[in-house]
């Protein structure tokens, strides 16, 4: 085991030594927390997000306490109230990032899941049409699936059959309860019914192939469209705007006006160096969330 492992390891022992009955009474982030598919336990890794927390704040406390008393002149009421609010704003963003990391994680998991399910339900249609049996079906896409959050549902249905004994439809809930994506729970669901009764899984993914490749389409026509307009956007904002501003720019350093006491030279500067590539950072950032989540 390496040493990043071992003190990881270290960390959350202690974390949830100090922190484990508190952690454990968190419920609210815990469906969410379940769906994101991170490996560790929900309650390790909220007693981790309390550890961190308590330790945030004592070392915000020390650092504040010594920037107010070597660079600032405050009555003593005014100096611990100070510290007090700068340790709880900094202990208050560290618990937000650990809150918003699972939300984060389940929402790019499901955006992969949605943008490339239809690919596996085709490979699962053509498993099923030789009678191979859905277990076997999964266990076959764990060896050729490339994407991992379809590849980690796979292997946990695999996991809850051969290693905890559970039946196909047992499994196949359980996957449903950690799956961060509606649209493959929904299969599921489906696979679970038709297990249940005709137990014709050909005819059902040839349906959910066919159906969630019309989806998309759909989703294709719309994300060309986002494309189109973000390409107007791109043109105007990009292209003719700082255009347009170094002309007002250079007409207004030869009628003399200086605009907010910065002289024409350095607001082409700024434009420039700065404002363009600060302009195109954002439209990529813009661009790359437009874009499916798919290889």
């Amino acid at each position: 085991m390496s040493d990043t492992s071992q003190k990881d390891s270290f960390l959350t022992a202690l974390s949830y030594r100090l922190f484990g009955k508190a952690a454990s009474r968190f419920k609210l982030l815990k469906q969410v927390y379940v769906q994101s598919g991170i490996s560790m336990l929900y309650e390790s890794y909220m007693a981790l997000m309390l550890f961190a927390a308590m330790i945030t704040f004592v070392v915000a406390f020390v650092i504040g306490a010594l920037l107010h008393y070597f660079l600032f002149s405050l009555a003593v009421t005014q100096f611990v109230l100070a510290v007090l609010v700068l340790s709880a704003v900094a202990s208050i963003i560290v618990i937000v990032m650990f809150v918003v990391y699972p939300l984060y994680r389940r929402k790019q998991m499901g955006a992969e899941i949605d943008s490339n399910l239809v690919y596996t339900t085709g490979y699962m249609e053509v498993l099923a049409a030789g009678g191979i049996p859905i277990e076997r079906i999964f266990d076959r896409v764990i060896q050729v699936e490339r994407h991992a959050a379809i590849r980690d549902s796979a292997k946990r249905l695999i996991t809850d059959v051969k290693v905890f004994g559970l039946d196909v439809v047992s499994s196949l809930n359980d996957v449903i309860k950690h799956s961060p994506s509606e649209v493959f729970s929904k299969l599921l669901v489906g696979i679970i019914n038709t297990l249940k009764t005709s137990g014709d899984l050909k005819g059902l993914l040839t349906f959910e192939t066919e159906r969630l490749l019309s989806m998309k389409k759909e989703q294709m026509k719309k994300t060309l469209n986002t494309l189109l307009g973000l390409g107007e956007v791109y043109i105007a904002g990009v292209v003719m705007g700082p255009v347009t501003f170094i002309i007002m720019i250079t007409i207004l350093s030869v009628m003399g006006t200086v605009a907010f006491g910065i002289s024409p030279i350095m607001q082409l500067n700024l434009l420039v160096f700065l404002g363009i590539p600060m302009i195109c950072l954002v439209f990529i950032i813009i661009l790359n969330s437009a874009l499916p989540q798919e290889e």
